[in-house]
């Protein structure tokens, strides 16, 4: 039997390529399956790669806050100069910038220390040592994330995709083995395709905030924060008012 191929036949070509949109649609189509550690991996990466991020011996830079009431008007302004430091344990400085002088306080791994030009004084009181502790531990979340969620004390869930501002992302949900009922319980929201870090969810005892990560600084090799805003969510997670704006420059890096 002789078979002839009719190349120049149009409806064979035709309908060879909308096989091929077919195809191309439906593979297209297919999500990634990944589970949170391969999501938070691949973020890491793209944030500047988990071994440089561990060969860190110092981050600094300037931090600038704006918080708001409800309706608007400025509640407060900060702005701060903070540093941490990674060798022999945490330790760091937040600089209160709004005030000429040296203001602001020093944790040495084991006690806060608060300056105030000339005068330095080791923190004791009990609820002022709780403050501090707030403060200067919330800072240094917030700036090794996403490195540190592969940590040992993190728990990751996959929590699939979430819709946020009308825009589909991973979903991971976050918490650690110390946490209790009243913990803060975490969710993150990773770009599906690029893998970028773009917002979080925290939910506290008194409320539920969504801040979102709109701009990145480069200037390091890693990919840090340059602008944030952080919006209190009703009960029903629709965005209610801008609590607060965030500001992030003048980082600097130094390497083990």
């Amino acid at each position: 039997m002789k078979v002839t191929i009719m190349i120049n036949n149009k409806k064979p070509k035709a309908y060879c390529f909308g096989f091929f949109i077919v195809l191309l649609l439906f593979f297209s189509c297919q999500k990634q399956n990944y589970d949170a550690s391969q999501i938070v991996a691949k973020s890491i990466e793209v944030h500047g790669g988990l071994k440089k991020w561990r060969s860190i011996k110092e981050i600094s830079f300037d931090k600038k806050t704006i918080l708001y009431f409800p309706d608007g008007t400025i509640e407060k302004e900060l702005n701060q100069h903070q540093m941490f430091s990674f060798v022999n344990g945490l330790k760091g400085s937040i600089q209160d910038l709004n005030k000429e002088g040296m203001h602001g306080f020093d944790f040495d791994g084991k006690s806060f220390l608060v300056t105030d030009n000339d005068s330095i004084r080791k923190v004791e009181d009990v609820n002022e040592i709780e403050s501090f502790k707030y403060s200067f531990f919330a800072s240094h979340y917030v700036i090794c994330q996403p490195f540190e969620l592969l940590s040992e004390n993190a728990e990751l869930i996959y929590n699939g995709m979430s819709l946020v501002d009308n825009k589909e992302y991973y979903s991971v949900n976050v918490s650690y083995k110390d946490d209790d009922k009243d913990s803060d319980k975490w969710t993150y929201f990773f770009d599906d395709k690029t893998f970028n870090l773009m917002s979080c969810k925290v939910d506290l005892t008194d409320h539920t905030s969504l801040i979102e990560n709109l701009k990145y600084d480069n200037s390091t090799g890693f990919k840090f924060n340059a602008y944030r805003k952080s919006y209190r969510l009703n009960e029903v997670g629709e965005k209610e008012y801008l609590r607060a704006e965030y500001w992030y420059s003048n980082y600097e890096v130094i390497l083990k």
